[in-house]
C-alpha cells in the first residue's frame, strides 16, 4: 500500500514539474542553449543550397528563354492566374460594385411597393456584364422571373450608367475583360 502512495505521489510530482519547465519554456523563461548552434548550421547549410540552386538556375533559365521562345511562336495559352498584389484596384472595384447593386436593389424595391404595375412576391432579376478594357460595364440579356416589364425597364435604366470598374489584371500583366452574370431580387410586400 506504500508503495502504490510514493509511486502516485511520485507520478503526480514528475507531472507537475514537466509542466512548470514547459510553462517556462513556451512562455520565454527558458532559452534553448542548442538553438545558435543549429541556427549557424542551417545558414551555412542554406548558403551552400542556395549556391548551387543558383548555378542550377543559370543553366535552366539559358534552356527556358530558349523553350519560351518556341513556346510564344507557337501559340502559347496565356497565363490565366490573378495575382493578388496586381488586383488590388479590381477587388476594391468589386466591392463598390456590390454596393452599387445593393443600393440600386433597395431602391427599385422600394419603387415596386410604390407602382401597382408590380404585384406582391419575388422578382428574380438576371443580367450579364462584361468589363471592358477600359473599366466600362456592359450589361446585357437582362431578364425578369416572372415577367414584369416595369421592373425590366427600370433595371435597365439603372443599368444604363453604372459606375466604372477596373479589369481584372493576370499572370502575364496584362488586363482583359471579364464577362460575369449577376442576379438581383425584388421582394414586393
Amino acid at each position: 500500500m506504500k508503495t502504490y502512495f510514493i509511486l502516485i505521489f511520485l507520478c503526480c510530482t514528475v507531472s507537475a514539474m514537466s509542466q512548470s519547465l514547459r510553462d517556462s519554456l513556451f512562455s520565454g523563461k527558458l532559452k534553448n542553449p542548442l538553438k545558435p548552434a543549429e541556427v549557424a548550421k542551417d545558414s551555412a547549410k542554406k548558403n551552400t543550397k542556395d549556391s548551387a540552386e543558383i548555378a542550377v538556375t543559370k543553366k535552366e533559365a539559358t534552356s527556358s528563354a530558349l523553350a519560351e521562345n518556341k513556346s510564344v511562336t507557337e501559340g502559347q495559352k496565356p497565363d490565366d492566374t490573378m495575382p493578388d498584389s496586381l488586383n488590388k484596384l479590381y477587388y476594391a472595384k468589386q466591392k463598390a460594385w456590390k454596393r452599387f447593386i445593393d443600393q440600386q436593389t433597395m431602391i427599385i424595391s422600394a419603387q415596386a411597393d410604390e407602382n401597382r404595375k408590380v404585384k406582391k412576391g419575388e422578382y428574380y432579376i438576371d443580367f450579364d456584364y462584361e468589363i471592358g478594357l477600359n473599366g466600362r460595364v456592359k450589361a446585357s440579356n437582362i431578364t425578369c422571373s416572372p415577367k414584369n416589364e416595369f421592373l425590366l425597364e427600370t433595371v435597365t435604366d439603372i443599368l444604363s450608367r453604372p459606375p466604372v470598374l477596373a479589369p481584372p489584371v493576370y499572370g502575364d500583366g496584362k488586363p482583359r475583360a471579364v464577362s460575369a452574370r449577376q442576379q438581383i431580387t425584388i421582394l414586393r410586400k
